[in-house]
């Protein structure tokens, strides 16, 4: 339906006088519909808060006076507030709902405690009081300062205003500046000057520091974050861990106050972003790193970082959810997928690398750490560019620069020439066996397969029991039998176990899918390894196929594991 009454042209304009000209002449009287506004710089102090309501009151008193003493009436309409604005700019959401109203016609008088509190912009707030309200026939009202732009308005008046607005415009600079000096010196107290306490946090008051201890109900649910991270190297995998599991992300957290989204209601998850500032942020090991970022004098959504050197980092200000151990983890992974992110970006024009055949099975045969992969590209005097690959230990590198030791490093072609004869050797008597090794397959197979039945029912049963138990639990939360910390301490327990059985299931399901497939695979690296003898060329596939570890040591000898030394050697004797 629409509001045609709220569709008046603008009082004081030439249409709106026209049209209320007999009434006001009849009574000799002017109506103005008011709207007071109030502003307070911060919502957290509870003093600064009442102090709005003492700004309304004391508009609202004036208007009474008004009322009393003149023939002209004021009513007071609505009431805005903005809480934790800055006066240096109007970007205030009370401030522009009821320009809004304004525009509608249905405020024509702005009411405030003084000019202070309207705004700090000497520029701004006069373009408002001295064109934009005129020009659309509103009056302005500052009760303290004692000036109104109505029909005891004066040129006095506005030069009054003229001064105080720039009065105001140099406090703001100057309380600014101090402002920021203040803020400077608590971050290096090491009290927690942001907004809303982190994830896993809550903030109190210690005196004139404010500081951050453990949220009992979220802090262990931040250490399931971190070790999933570490685990899976992914932070979407733990946010989609999170979101199955439908516990409400930090802003769902702190309205609701509920750790878990209840049933039946919408449910807004995790993003890949939320995980990652988690698991990359130092508050977790009970450090503060502050003054990142910096504000400019008008507009707030315009942050300028700092140099790393300018930020303010304090350890120990509160108790850590993390260890070291596990956040250096977390961070040298985080380093690690930013350095393969930026590589995609810059592959070497016409050389571009290969699939790396090796990755999951070549080791140092002295520390047994993984073999680290080189890729450069050699440039030969006829133009000729070629990629040349290898493999080296870093630990062997770094043993060389303190003893003097010999690296350990092959490169991928005499490792490659090195596994061609040795297949072919290894075998050639299976190569003649075939029948013998395919019996054995499918004995072995059979077994297996009613091993992994018998244990996929046993899972299934414990997971049944475990929904059982579950909705039990939630009932007594409900009802409030069961503590919100002890329900979610239950939830991450069963979450923990549902996960290790349903890893189980997977790999059970798994490795019955791959019984099948066992002996087709085999008998494909077979087939491989007679077309290695003509084509000389290895392949990811058969490595992992025949292979379960290559052990390197100095001087280029090769150590190989099978994968299916035991069992197969067994079938072919």
């Amino acid at each position: 339906m629409g509001r045609t009454s709220k569709r008046a042209h603008a009082p004081g304009s030439a249409v709106a006088a026209a049209q209320g000209t007999g009434q006001e002449k009849q009574r000799g009287t002017r109506l103005y519909k008011a709207g007071i506004y109030a502003r307070l710089s911060s919502d957290q102090d509870m003093k600064k808060n009442e102090s709005a309501e003492v700004q309304i009151e004391i508009a609202e008193k004036y208007v009474e006076d008004w009322n009393r003493r003149h023939r002209d009436k004021i009513e007071v309409v609505g009431r805005y507030t903005d809480l934790g604005k800055t006066g240096t700019n109007f970007d205030r959401d009370a401030f522009k709902q009821l320009m809004q109203d304004v525009r509608l016609g249905d405020i024509n008088c702005v009411i405030v405690k003084d000019l202070s509190r309207f705004g700090r912009n000497y520029l701004e707030a006069g373009n408002y009081i001295e064109k934009i309200f005129p020009f659309l026939g509103v009056r302005f009202i500052a009760v303290a300062d004692g000036y109104d732009t109505g029909a005891d308005g004066s040129n006095t008046g506005q030069m009054a205003s003229e001064i105080k607005n720039l009065v105001n415009d140099m406090y703001a600079k100057d309380f600014s500046a101090k402002a920021k000096l203040s803020l400077k010196q608590r971050r290096e107290e090491g009290s927690y000057v942001g907004g809303l306490p982190p994830y896993g946090y809550e903030a109190y008051q210690e005196g004139r520091i404010r500081r951050l201890r453990p949220d009992r109900n979220t802090a262990e649910i931040v250490r399931v974050i971190y070790e999933l991270f570490v685990e899976t190297e992914n932070c979407q995998a733990v946010a989609d861990w999170l979101n199955k599991r439908r516990i409400n992300p930090p802003s769902a957290y702190r309205k609701s106050g509920e750790v878990y989204c209840p049933p039946g209601t919408e449910y807004r998850g995790w993003s890949r972003g939320a995980v990652e500032r988690i698991v990359k942020s130092e508050t977790y090991i009970g450090a503060l790193v502050q003054g990142k970022t910096s504000l400019t004098a008008r507009k707030e959504e315009n942050r300028i970082r700092k140099p790393e050197e300018e930020w303010v980092k304090r350890e120990n200000t509160h108790e850590p959810l993390i260890d070291l151990k596990l956040y250096k983890q977390a961070r040298n992974i985080c380093c690690k997928i930013q350095e393969r992110t930026n590589s995609h970006g810059h592959p070497t024009q016409g050389c571009p690398i290969e699939e790396n055949i090796f990755d999951k099975v070549l080791y140092c045969g002295v520390c047994g750490r993984k073999m680290t992969r080189n890729s450069q590209v050699q440039e030969y005097v006829d133009g000729r560019r070629e990629r040349r690959e290898g493999y080296f230990c870093l630990n062997s590198i770094g043993a060389k620069r303190e003893h003097g030791t010999v690296t350990n490093r092959i490169s991928q072609t005499e490792l490659t020439d090195i596994l061609s004869v040795l297949f072919q050797t290894e075998f050639a008597t299976w190569l003649k066996k075939q029948k013998d090794y395919v019996e054995q397959g499918q004995a072995l197979v059979r077994q297996k397969q009613q091993e992994l039945e018998q244990k996929l029912r046993q899972a299934d049963r414990q997971l049944l029991t475990l929904s059982e138990e579950e909705g039990k639990k939630y009932m007594a939360y409900r009802t409030g039998k069961l503590a919100q910390e002890e329900y979610v301490r239950y939830r991450l327990w069963k979450d923990e176990r549902l996960m290790e059985l349903e890893k189980q299931k997977s790999q059970y399901q798994e490795t019955a899918k791959n019984l099948k497939q066992k002996g087709e695979t085999y008998l494909k690296a077979v087939r491989s390894l007679v077309k290695l003898k003509t084509h000389k060329k290895l392949t990811k596939d058969l490595v992992e196929a025949l292979i379960e570890k290559i052990y390197v040591y100095p001087g280029k000898r090769v150590e190989i594991v099978f994968t299916y030394g035991d069992i197969w050697t067994e079938g072919v004797k």
